[in-house]
């Protein structure tokens, strides 16, 4: 008498343990892309505050609350920022006369643990503040301008 085993159907071990390593692979490096997108949104907060900072600085220099002079690195106020963060602002005449401006405000993060701090800067040109037109005067803005490119 002979006897017929029956024939199962399913996975064998081996295929098994060879989708249980591809699964394993998948999601490391799914785990790694989340991890590097999540350090790439941190940086872009804080570049964009970097921007923020610099731009409201640059503001508060072309609006006459802050003189048009060279100074810094000065931490912001605690109100103004985050702590960690410092400005410098470089004021040079372009031209002999001194009355237009190249204004440089640069923002940075200041570091503890040795990376490299996020810096932004802008350059912008302005007429000095400082300067006053004479009462009697009646001298435009676009005149002033027009005189200096001659």
């Amino acid at each position: 008498m002979t006897q017929r085993y029956a024939r199962h159907h399913g996975f064998s071990l081996m295929e098994i343990i060879i989708a249980l390593t591809i699964l394993g692979l998948s999601l490391a490096a799914i785990g790694n892309l989340v991890m590097t997108g999540a350090r790439s949104a941190e940086r872009a907060q804080i570049e964009t505050t970097a921007q923020f900072l610099c731009e409201s600085k640059l503001g508060e220099i072309k609006s006459g609350a802050q003189p048009a002079e060279s100074i810094g690195p000065i931490p912001f106020e605690q109100y103004e920022a985050p702590s960690g963060w410092q400005y410098t602002v470089m004021s040079q005449p372009v031209d002999d006369t001194g009355t237009l401006l190249n204004i440089v405000v640069m923002v940075e993060q200041v570091t503890t643990d040795g990376s490299d701090p996020i810096r932004f800067q802008l350059v912008t040109w302005m007429i000095d503040p400082s300067i006053e037109l004479s009462p009697d005067s009646n001298k435009t803005i676009t005149e002033l301008l027009q005189q200096l490119e001659s």
